[in-house]
């Protein structure tokens, strides 16, 4: 089962570019098709159903991480924890780095235990691993009060290639939960939060997109954007009680 990994202290890293478009329903679908006669479906996808991913993110007492995305800055971070399924046994916990298009992931594996303690405020958990990646995230939910601000849901179909790393996903059904973060809850209200009928095209590569790829694709012919789940997740959060009116 996706989601179940050994618990060590060696870290996950992934470094590559990154790319990403809305596209429609129907774009969607057709892409699938032709992906599937020349790229491997991830192991984990179900035809035509993908696979499913949850995301808590965490950002700091004053939105710091959301500031950076909004304001454009070229280099920003984004923390969270992503599960696969709710009953999963084991976390990612995950620091994303980005510069630009350049993306660099720092991972660590959790217990479902600890996972539980950090989003109930007990960052001292995240010592108890000895591991690098997440004592970075201690000091800095530490000492800028981080705390849990929302949970993404997706259904993602996901093909990968055996050149540069290769890996297109269509990430369908967004949904999001701003107040309950319960990320093993498998009743979890969430509502959409892309109202326009679009899902989200992801391409990311290393050093090279190849041509025979981008002919299929045909990535020039979609609406690319700087997507971010997060943002995206956190578009119906409310600031003031008059709001609720």
């Amino acid at each position: 089962m996706k989601g179940e990994w050994a618990l060590n202290p060696a870290n996950l890293t992934v470094q590559r570019s990154e790319l990403k478009y809305y596209v429609s329903n129907s774009q969607c679908f057709l892409l699938a098709a032709r992906l599937q006669h020349v790229l491997t479906p991830d192991e984990h996808s179900k035809p035509g159903i993908g696979y499913f991913i949850r995301s808590l993110y965490f950002d700091s007492a004053d939105d710091k991480c959301l500031h950076e995305k909004q304001s454009g800055l070229l280099f920003r971070k984004k923390y969270r924890l992503r599960i696969y399924d709710t009953a999963a046994q084991t976390v990612k916990f995950e620091i994303k780095n980005k510069f630009n298009n350049q993306i660099f992931k720092e991972s660590a594996i959790l217990s479902r235990e600890s996972a539980k303690r950090i989003i109930d405020g007990e960052y001292e958990e995240l010592l108890k691993y000895q591991n690098p990646v997440l004592n970075k995230a201690f000091i800095e939910f530490s000492s800028h009060l981080y705390r849990p601000k929302v949970i993404v849901d997706y259904d993602r179909d996901a093909f990968v290639g055996g050149f540069f790393n290769l890996r297109v996903t269509m990430d369908k059904n967004l949904k999001s939960n701003n107040s309950d973060f319960d990320i093993f809850s498998s009743t979890l209200q969430t509502i959409p939060v892309i109202l326009e009928g679009k899902q989200i095209l992801e391409i990311k590569y290393n050093e090279v997109f190849p041509d025979y790829v981008r002919g299929i694709v045909q990535p020039g012919a979609f609406e690319r954007c700087a997507i971010s789940k997060y943002t995206l997740g956190r578009r119906f959060m409310k600031h003031n009680k008059w709001e609720d009116n």
